[in-house]
């Protein structure tokens, strides 16, 4: 190898690494991210950890993982609990009856779908 590729292959070698190493890194913080939004935006309502609920309908995060069957928690987010991304083209987005929803940016949403499927031991 030419003494000027070298240095270049050292470098992008390294480069990848730190990548590598800063996405796992971000991989892991997403579901203690997920942990906050979730406590900021539905902790009024829904326990964390294993104490009961303020309302007593609202499922505690440890045990909300029983209300949806393994792989379907998208379409559970998706069916009224979050914002959708757009607006429907004709009429409202459809809505949980007794829950406010949550706009969350895409990065937001990955960090909470996190946290949920850590809490699920399925």
């Amino acid at each position: 190898m030419p003494r000027t590729i070298r240095p270049l292959a050292a470098t992008a070698l390294l480069t990848g690494g730190l990548l590598i190493t800063a996405t796992a890194a971000a991989a892991q913080a997403s579901a203690a991210n997920g942990q906050k939004l979730a406590q900021r935006h539905c902790g009024g309502c829904h326990a964390m950890g294993e104490a009961k609920s303020a309302l007593p309908d609202a499922p505690a995060f440890a045990k909300l993982y029983l209300r949806y069957p393994p792989g379907r928690l998208d379409q559970v987010l998706s069916e009224g609990m979050l914002s959708p991304k757009s607006p429907p083209e004709e009429g409202s987005p459809q809505t949980h009856p007794r829950m406010p929803q949550v706009k969350l940016d895409d990065d937001q949403r990955a960090d909470l779908k996190a946290y949920l499927l850590s809490l699920d031991p399925r």
